[in-house]
């Protein structure tokens, strides 16, 4: 989003919000009292210092009883507030062992991630060779260095019994030539050693499947909460209940179509063969 724009759309939320609860004769106290807040937080939200959630908005929307069209509205600024795009360049700018670090944290909040790849194996089942051809894309020396180290970091996630990984890859990802085939033999054989883990399922799209849907690029989702969409120039952040349910109705077709268990083992061990040969 235009910086002046987000500046422009968070003042308007909060006068917004402040202006509705001074027109239904609520202090900043009664609401807090009614709401299981604190005082503290929404004369933050007034002032602008503080951006509501699209949840809280809508709770306040809701006591303050705004009209529909005044609802609508602001609903949306709220939205947009939350909505994040960050292209490739600032990431790498930033440093990608940062934004590895970044993912992790994020991956620590959430009890279930789910995770569609169409052409690239996703960061959590990368071998080190793959994840080291991945950010030779665009890094080299040092920096290259702690991107993988950090990208492994991450990947110790999966052993966290607490937490419950699901991934669908597609057969054309596998059978895609990024690396030396015996990197991807390699690669093909960690994932299916992976999806022996109790906390972690793996589905395979193979070929011959017809799902009913087309995707038009991988995505992660995060509890039903967060979803991450990964495009050619940018990561788009997406928080929008309405997106996210989005996202999660896709997963579960291209799910609907994969192989899961031992039939995606066993599909990914002829592909790691096929390599090898």
């Amino acid at each position: 989003m235009d910086p002046e724009r987000y500046l422009t759309d968070r003042e308007r939320l909060a006068a917004a919000l402040r202006d509705l609860r001074q027109a239904a004769g609520l202090t900043g106290v009664q609401v807090a009292e009614r709401l299981g807040m604190s005082q503290p937080k929404i004369s933050k939200l007034e002032n602008g210092r503080l951006l509501p959630s699209v949840r809280d908005t809508r709770t306040l929307l809701t006591l303050y009883r705004a009209k529909a069209a005044e609802r609508e509205e602001l609903l949306d600024i709220a939205q947009r507030l939350h909505a994040s795009v960050e292209s490739n360049r600032t990431i790498l700018r930033r440093g990608a062992a940062r934004q590895q670090a970044r993912l992790g944290e994020v991956e620590a909040q959430a009890g279930t991630l789910r995770y569609f790849s169409p052409l690239v194996v996703p960061g959590l089942l990368q071998t080190a060779e793959y994840m080291r051809r991945v950010f030779s894309l665009g890094l080299s020396g040092g920096e290259l260095v702690r991107a993988v180290a950090a990208r492994q970091q991450r990947q110790q996630a999966l052993y966290d019994a607490g937490k419950h990984f699901i991934f669908v890859l597609t057969e054309a990802m596998l059978r895609w030539r990024f690396c030396p085939d015996e990197v991807m033999a390699g690669q093909a054989g960690h994932i299916a050693s992976l999806a022996t883990l109790a906390n972690v399922e793996v589905g395979v799209i193979p070929f011959t499947a017809c799902p009913a849907d087309v995707p038009l690029h991988g995505y992660e989702i995060f509890d039903d909460r967060l979803a991450s969409v990964g495009l050619e120039h940018a990561v788009v952040t997406v928080t929008d209940p309405r997106d996210i349910a989005t996202y999660l109705r896709l997963f579960a077709t291209m799910a609907k179509a994969a192989e899961f268990g031992d039939a995606a083992r066993d599909r990914l061990a002829a592909i790691g063969r096929e390599f090898q040969r």
